[in-house]
């Protein structure tokens, strides 16, 4: 059998999508869904339960003891079944093939895979396709946590996902401590995903600031095991060519957004430096 946990946190208005998407999926590995929930206030928790009634696959964990999206994912997998666990969100929508294409590489061995994704504006519009790993930071690839899984033997090795990690870093930090003992992850491009970018340029602001933040944390927890600090200049060289990008855009374009993420992201990884005292900017 193979899990998937879907950490949730008011997700009702998009997770009904989400689980059909994955209900209608075509594999010959039996599968389970499980909903974990993180002190959700919505309608989430009724809504996983009439899935239930209707599909005796899909079942409501709760994880609403202490919030974070690792505290959830913890608790989810601690109360799922399967051989290896595959990770997912209730605001994208897995297409099809997905789980098929993730079993097919975890049979032949694969210890921990990322899937692709299609970055796409709450409008539907197409942003970005990306393979399904990441090198960003470090020459270790680590998955988007929307669209990864890995062996319960490498989760229990790794010790789980740490609760400390907020708002960035939390998947990042949980797949280059399996690369560090020896679990390599792989790209699974068959196992696509629509991943919703967020619409307004505050939220965006916000989601970058903590990703700067989380930067360092990550540098603060992996430099001993070789992640390189940022180069001096990576600062001034971002911070200039985002404020060319945002004096010479459209408010609502493409362009503005890329100029608020590089910037709101340096913010972040100013700010964490000098409360962490711990340098990476």
């Amino acid at each position: 059998m193979l899990s998937i946990v879907i950490p949730c946190r008011n997700g009702a208005q998009t997770l009904g999508a989400q689980l059909d998407a994955l209900l209608a999926q075509e594999s010959d590995e039996v599968f389970e869904v499980v909903v974990a929930d993180n002190g959700s206030t919505d309608a989430t928790a009724a809504l996983v339960q009439d899935y239930r009634r209707r599909d005796a696959r899909i079942r409501l964990v709760d994880a609403g003891a202490k919030p974070g999206i690792n505290h959830a994912r913890n608790t989810g997998i601690s109360a799922s079944h399967g051989w290896a666990v595959l990770l997912c969100d209730a605001d994208d929508v897995v297409r099809p093939g997905w789980l098929a294409a993730h079993a097919r590489a975890l049979a032949a061995g694969a210890e921990c895979v990322g899937g692709a994704v299609d970055r796409r504006l709450p409008d539907g519009r197409l942003v970005a396709h990306e393979p399904g790993v990441y090198r960003a930071l470090w020459d270790v690839p680590w998955p988007i946590g929307a669209n990864c899984g890995f062996t319960r033997r490498v989760y229990e090795l790794v010790g789980g996902f740490d609760e400390s990690f907020a708002g960035g870093g939390d998947e990042t930090d949980f797949f280059w401590r399996a690369a560090r003992l020896g679990a390599e992850t792989i790209a699974v491009p068959d196992a696509v995903v629509d991943y919703t970018l967020r619409g307004q340029l505050r939220a965006v602001a916000k989601q970058f600031f903590a990703y700067g933040r989380a930067n360092v944390r990550l540098y603060a927890s992996h430099r001993t095991a070789g992640m390189p600090r940022s180069p001096w200049w990576s600062l001034p060289a971002a911070v200039g060519s985002g404020v060319v990008l945002l004096l010479t855009s459209a408010p609502s374009s493409l362009r503005r957004r890329r100029a608020v993420e590089r910037l709101a992201s340096r913010a972040g990884r100013l700010t964490e430096s000098v409360h962490s005292r711990t340098l990476y900017l």
